[in-house]
């Protein structure tokens, strides 16, 4: 979608909403808010608050949306979630909720609040506050290099059930566990375009060797992978953060290495 055909949707969604004094807010969210963050391939993205009991008739269906007659097909994510896909391939992704709803079950980094009827703005700051400190807690965490090699070593077993999907599951698991190390321990995420919430957005303009790195490591099956990537992280991390538990990581690498050379 073209910039002026994205931004004529913000305007004409923003203008429906505003003629339901039901609705108390319209949080924008990501690309939405920023327009330096969009390109062709961006999304709308955004919250609609409504009164308590108001939820319905924007859950139940999609006439309101702009250009609704040419929506291809809409999903369901839990109660309060949408998502639309024209027919042009352009996806719309949306939230539904009263304000309790919101504050219960909602996460934010970048936003813009362009409908405010009822403290949405101060609501959205504090959502994303809180989703920031939460953020913060877990990559905090100090046992995550032990749940780095026991996401490997899980993804190890399934492979050699011949669980190969599953194995690769646990393996993404570790691809994320190991960029939460990098957050907390590294400054992969002081980029004023890095996303506070999840380190894998962007990742190939913020760091392009890491991001080629692990695509070459992701698809090799286990016990390489494990090994590379376990290789990796001691190679980027050991330095900044030498009171790791760098020596059990090192026993749990020589058993996928030896489990390879068998």
């Amino acid at each position: 979608m073209n910039s002026t055909a994205f931004q004529n949707f913000i305007e004409q969604l923003q203008a429906r909403l505003e003629a339901d004094p039901r609705v108390l807010g319209l949080v924008l969210l990501g690309s939405t808010a920023d327009s330096s963050y969009r390109d062709q391939w961006s999304d709308h993205d955004f919250w609609v608050i409504t009164e308590t009991g108001a939820q319905g008739p924007y859950l139940d269906a999609s006439a309101w949306l702009p250009d609704a007659g040419s929506i291809l097909l809409s999903v369901r994510n839990g109660p309060s979630r949408r998502t639309v896909l024209y027919r042009g391939g352009h996806k719309v992704e949306y939230a539904i909720f009263d304000p309790a709803e919101a504050d219960a079950g909602g996460k934010i980094e970048r936003f813009r609040v362009v409908i405010d009827r009822a403290g949405v703005a101060e609501l959205a700051r504090a959502i994303r506050d809180r989703a920031h400190r939460e953020r913060a807690e877990a990559v905090a965490r100090p046992d995550n290099l032990e749940n780095l090699c026991l996401l490997l070593w899980t993804a190890h077993e399934r492979s050699l059930r011949g669980e190969r999907f599953s194995a690769h599951r646990y393996l993404l698991a570790s691809a994320d566990t190991l960029l939460d190390l990098l957050v907390f321990h590294t400054d992969l995420a002081s980029a004023p375009a890095a996303d506070r919430l999840d380190p894998r957005r962007r990742l190939e303009q913020l760091r392009p060797e890491l991001a080629a790195e692990l695509q070459r490591v992701l698809p090799l099956p286990m016990p390489r992978a494990g090994v590379e990537l376990l290789d990796l992280a001691r190679r980027l991390l050991q330095t900044a953060a030498p009171g790791l538990a760098w020596e059990q990581a090192a026993v749990v690498r020589r058993w996928l290495d030896e489990a390879g050379r068998g």
